[in-house]
C-alpha cells in the first residue's frame, strides 16, 4: 500500500501548501507583528511606573495603548484572512489531487484501502490540514513568539529575574518525558484502532438491512463489538498514561511565580530591585510560559497531521501518465502470456489470447477459475503481473485512460449507480448521447418496458448506490451505460446472471444483430446462453483449458461435454409424482 519514502513528514506537509506558500508567508508575518505589539502595553506599563510626572505621561500612554489595540486587531484580521485563504485553496487543491489520482491509481494498488479508510483520508486528513492553517498556525506563531519576545524584554529589564522566571521549564520538560514515555506508540496505537472502527461502522450500516431481516441486534455483529472494545480498552489506556503527564507538566511550567516572587521580595529588601520592575517581572513572568502549553497542545495536534499527511502522500504519489506514444490502429485485443496474481497466489498463468474484432467470445468454466480477474484485466483495471495485453498491437497499459474508456467498456458483477437520475446515470460515458440513444440501449438491455413505466421514466431519481432498484435492474441500467458508451469492445463479467438462460441467450442474439461491429467477450456459467459464440473459452486453474466453437468441443473435449450434460440435465430437472406423494397425504 506504501512505499519507501525519502520525504519528511513537515516537508510532505509543506509540499501541500505549492503555489500558497507566499500567501501563507504574508500571514505568518502579519501574525509575528500582532504579537510584538502585545509587548508594548507590559513596555508602556513599565513606563508609566517610572514617569516622573505620571500625570501628564498617563494621558500620552493611553493613546499609544489605543493605537496599539487597533493596530494588533488590523494585523490578526489579515493574518486570518490570509490563512483562511491559504487553508480553502490547498483543502480544494488537495482533494481535486486526491481524486484525480485515485481515478488513476490501479485497482490492485488500492485494495489494502476500504471505503471507510479512503473516507477518512479524503475528508477527515485533508480537513485537519486545512483546520491547522486556517487557525491554528497563526495560533502557533504566538504561542512560540510570545514568551520569546517577553523573555528577552525580561532579559534586558533584568536578567537574573529572567533566569528565574524560566527556572522551571527543564523541570516541567524532564516530567513530561517520564510520564510519555510510549505515548508515541499509543497514539498510533490509537488512530488505527480509530480507523478500524470506521471500518467496521461503515460495514455495519451497510448490513442494517441484513441485520433486520434476520432480528438481529447490534451485539450480534462480531467485528463490531470487538472493535468497539478494543477502541474502548485503548482510550482509557490512553487516559490513564496521558492526564498524568499533562497534569504534572502544567502544574510544574506554572510554578515559576513560587521562585520569582520570594527572590523578587529580598532583592527589593536590599535595594538591588525596585518594586515598579519586581511588579512587571511578575506580570510578565507569572504568564510567560503559559503559551507554551497552547504549543505543547498544538504539537500533539501537529503529530496527528503528520500521521494524516503520511497517509495522504502515497495517494498522491501516482505517477503522472505518461504521453501517448501510439494510439491503437485496430480493435484487436490480445493476451501475450499473461499472469497476475495476489501476493505468491497465481490467479491468471500465462493465457495468450486473440480476440478478432466484432466477434463473439465467451470465458466459461468452474468458480476460481480466473474468470473475472482476466475480464479485469482486458479492461486495463488491473495490471499485468507478467506479459501483456495489446489493443491494436499497444499496449493496454500504456493508454491513457479516456483512451482505454473509449475503446473498452466492462460491466462488473458488482453494479455501481450514482445519486441522480437514470439518464444521468446512463450517459455517464457518454455525455452528449441522445434520449433516443438512451432508450435503444435500454431496448437491447431489456430495460425498455420498466423504464417507461416509471412515472418519470429516464428521469426518475436513482438512490445513493442505487438501492431504489432492484439487483436485476441496477444490472440492466449497468449494460445499458456501457452500450450507450459505444466502445467497441465490450466485457460482461457475468452482468446477464438476472435472467434466465432463454432471456440471456435472446439477449446475446439482440445484441450481435444490432452491434454486429462490437467485439464481445462475456463471462458465463450457463453454456445454453453463449452455445452461439464464435469461439468459448474453457478456463481450469487460471489457465486456458480449451477453446472453440461449441459444436466442436462438445465432440472432442470430454471436460466441455461434462459441464454441458450437467448443465443440460439440470435444465430439464422435475420433480416426479412418487417424489411428491408424501406431501399430498
Amino acid at each position: 500500500m506504501t512505499h519507501a519514502r525519502a520525504s519528511s513528514p513537515l516537508r510532505d506537509t509543506l509540499s501541500l501548501l505549492r503555489g500558497e506558500s507566499s500567501t501563507f508567508l504574508l500571514a505568518l508575518c502579519l501574525a509575528a507583528m500582532a504579537v510584538m505589539l502585545e509587548l508594548v502595553p507590559y513596555v508602556l506599563l513599565w513606563q508609566a511606573a517610572v514617569a516622573v510626572d505620571p500625570a501628564n505621561t498617563l494621558i500620552t500612554l493611553a493613546g499609544w495603548l489605543l493605537a496599539v489595540l487597533v493596530g494588533k486587531y488590523v494585523l490578526l484580521s489579515l493574518a486570518g484572512y490570509f490563512s483562511h485563504l491559504t487553508a480553502f485553496r490547498v483543502l480544494y487543491q488537495t482533494r481535486l489531487r486526491l481524486a484525480q489520482s485515485l481515478a488513476r491509481i490501479a485497482l490492485l494498488r488500492l485494495s489494502p484501502y476500504s471505503s471507510a479508510s479512503l473516507r477518512n483520508i479524503i475528508l477527515n486528513d485533508v480537513e485537519r490540514v486545512e483546520n491547522f492553517i486556517a487557525h491554528h498556525s497563526v495560533d502557533m506563531i504566538g504561542a512560540l513568539l510570545s514568551p520569546l519576545i517577553a523573555a528577552l524584554f525580561l532579559f534586558w529589564l533584568d536578567w537574573p529575574m529572567a533566569l528565574a522566571a524560566l527556572a522551571t521549564v527543564p523541570l516541567a520538560l524532564l516530567a513530561q518525558k517520564i510520564f510519555s514515555r510510549g505515548m508515541a506508540e499509543r497514539t498510533a496505537q490509537y488512530h488505527r484502532a480509530s480507523a478500524e472502527l470506521d471500518s467496521a461502522l461503515v460495514e455495519y450500516v451497510r448490513g442494517v438491512p441484513v441485520m433486520k431481516a434476520f432480528q438481529q441486534s447490534s451485539r450480534a455483529f462480531r467485528l463490531l463489538n470487538q472493535r468497539l472494545d478494543a477502541y474502548h480498552q485503548l482510550v482509557v489506556n490512553f487516559t490513564r498514561h496521558a492526564v498524568p503527564a499533562w497534569s504534572a507538566f502544567v502544574v510544574i511550567l506554572n510554578a515559576n511565580l513560587f521562585i520569582l516572587l520570594p527572590i523578587g521580595l529580598w532583592r527589593v529588601a536590599h535595594g538591588s530591585l525596585t518594586i515598579g520592575t519586581l511588579l512587571l517581572v511578575l506580570i510578565l513572568g507569572s504568564g510567560l510560559l503559559k503559551p507554551l502549553l497552547r504549543v505543547t497542545f498544538l504539537s500533539s495536534m501537529l503529530r496527528e497531521i503528520f500521521s494524516g499527511v503520511g497517509r495522504i502522500m502515497p495517494l498522491l504519489d501516482c505517477p503522472q501518465p505518461q504521453p501517448e506514444t501510439a494510439l491503437p490502429i485496430s480493435n484487436v485485443l490480445q493476451t501475450h502470456q499473461l499472469s497476475f496474481g495476489y501476493d505468491d497466489t497465481n490467479v491468471v498463468k500465462s493465457v495468450s489470447l486473440r480476440f478478432e474484432a466484432g466477434r463473439f467470445y465467451a470465458l466459461v468454466g468452474p468458480s476460481g477459475a480466473g474468470k473475472s480477474t482476466l475480464a479485469w484485466l482486458l479492461a486495463g483495471l488491473l495490471p499485468p503481473s507478467h506479459g501483456d495485453i495489446t489493443l491494436g498491437e499497444v499496449s493496454v497499459q500504456q493508454l491513457h485512460d479516456a483512451t482505454r474508456a473509449q475503446r473498452l467498456a466492462l460491466v462488473s458483477q458488482e453494479v455501481f449507480l450514482l445519486q441522480g437520475t437514470l439518464a444521468d446515470n446512463l450517459r455517464l460515458g457518454n455525455p452528449q448521447a441522445s434520449e433516443a440513444e438512451l432508450w435503444q440501449a435500454l431496448t437491447l438491455a431489456q430495460a425498455e418496458n420498466w423504464v417507461r413505466s416509471l412515472p418519470q421514466g429516464l428521469h426518475s431519481t436513482v438512490g445513493e448506490r442505487g438501492v431504489t432498484l432492484s439487483g436485476g435492474e441496477r444490472q440492466r441500467i449497468a449494460i445499458a451505460r456501457a452500450l450507450v458508451a459505444h466502445t467497441p469492445i465490450l466485457i460482461l463479467d457475468e452482468a446477464t446472471a438476472f435472467a434466465d438462460a432463454l432471456t440471456e441467450a435472446a439477449f446475446y442474439r439482440a445484441l450481435r444483430l444490432a452491434r454486429p461491429d462490437t467485439t464481445l467477450i462475456s463471462i458465463a456459467h450457463r453454456l445454453f446462453a453463449v452455445q452461439q459464440a464464435d469461439c468459448i473459452v474453457m478456463m481450469a486453474q487460471g489457465e486456458v483449458a480449451v477453446q472453440g466453437r461449441h459444436e466442436t468441443l462438445l465432440v472432442s473435449d470430454k471436460g466441455y461435454q461434462m459441464l454441458w450434460h450437467s448443465q443440460f440435465d439440470l435444465a430439464h430437472w422435475h420433480i416426479r409424482a412418487e417424489e411428491t406423494t408424501y406431501v399430498t397425504d
